[in-house]
């Protein structure tokens, strides 16, 4: 691929790198970012890992140099690669970087950067940094191959998602050869939970409302509900999953009062579009998961506004 080569050209002639994933981080995102500064760092360039969130998410917390990850932002440094992050403002900056090349998977990308390798058809960020990294003949270690294991894991819910095909499978299978270790990964990702993230649930399932006839859901995390368990915001990740587990619900949503307004997850189990949802409340994500933040305090509002919207998606039903 051109774009491959264009931006490797543009790695080597660097001095400082600085990597950059969405705030509030998932899986991929900071998978990808750790599983590419991993690389970088083995053919000598000089990297620099920044997200504007702190905390970070717990649960990521055993990926390799995840204490590298600075919320601080360099200086000075004269290329910036963004990865699975949609918007120039999801980054969490202002000024725009001397050169930027865009790393993503999600449809609703803005092409923000100067070089943009974009493919909405990946099951991950990660995937198209393999991609790249194999293009361009980079060394995958150990510790590259553990993070972008965990990304693919983490965007495709263990491999259940439509964007799953024989070559995530392909790629999965090399990351193990150069040395990620999945019943690892699995453990990590999956059997830590907290007493209070368990008690933060149970709260949560009482407040499920179903609607349009059994194909929607909504469930809802108040910050009463965190402070009265315990958990935190990133223990509220899974929630949505579990919503669009019943059975005949097609479209889930969490509504999850942050500080700024209601944040809204939305997942769709086999056809409906939630990315559009998302994109008409100035959010962004893909076909299946999307989210957006509603400047609003008001649950029973904004789920009467979303039951409309989730109306229209479920149209799409053939």
């Amino acid at each position: 691929m051109k774009k491959f080569k264009e931006a490797f050209e543009k790695i080597k002639n660097a001095n400082h790198i600085v990597l950059a994933a969405h705030k509030n981080p998932d899986g991929d995102a900071l998978g990808s970012s750790l599983g590419m500064y991993a690389v970088l760092k083995e053919i000598g360039k000089r990297v620099t890992v920044f997200n504007v969130t702190s905390p970070l998410p717990k649960y990521l917390d055993f990926l390799p140099n995840f204490n590298k990850v600075t919320n601080t932002l360099p200086k000075e440094y004269d290329l910036m690669i963004s990865l699975d992050c949609a918007s120039f403002d999801r980054i969490g900056i202002e000024k725009r970087p001397p050169f930027l090349i865009n790393i993503d998977h999600h449809i609703s990308n803005t092409n923000y950067g100067d070089i943009n390798i974009i493919n909405p058809k990946a099951a991950a960020t990660a995937q198209i940094v393999f991609e790249f990294l194999k293009a361009n003949s980079l060394p995958i270690n150990k510790d590259a191959a553990t993070s972008l294991y965990a990304a693919i894991l983490t965007d495709t819910g263990s491999f259940q998602y439509d964007s799953v095909d024989e070559r995530v499978f392909q790629i999965a299978s090399e990351l193990i050869k150069h040395g990620a270790n999945p019943a690892y990964v699995a453990k990590m990702l999956f059997q830590r939970d907290s007493l209070s993230r368990l008690r933060l649930l149970a709260k949560a399932y009482d407040t499920i409302e179903m609607c349009c006839d059994g194909k929607a859901a909504f469930v809802e995390v108040t910050k009463e509900m965190l402070e009265i368990t315990g958990a935190t915001r990133d223990d509220t990740d899974t929630i949505v999953n579990s919503v669009r587990n019943i059975e005949p619900v097609e479209i889930a949503c969490m509504l999850r009062e942050d500080e700024d307004g209601i944040k809204i997850s939305l997942r769709s189990k086999n056809y409906a579009d939630v990315s559009k949802i998302a994109v008409k409340y100035k959010g962004g994500g893909h076909i299946r998961a999307a989210g957006a933040t509603i400047k609003e305090f008001d649950f029973e509002k904004i789920k009467n506004m979303l039951k409309e919207d989730i109306k229209e998606a479920l149209k799409e039903d053939k």
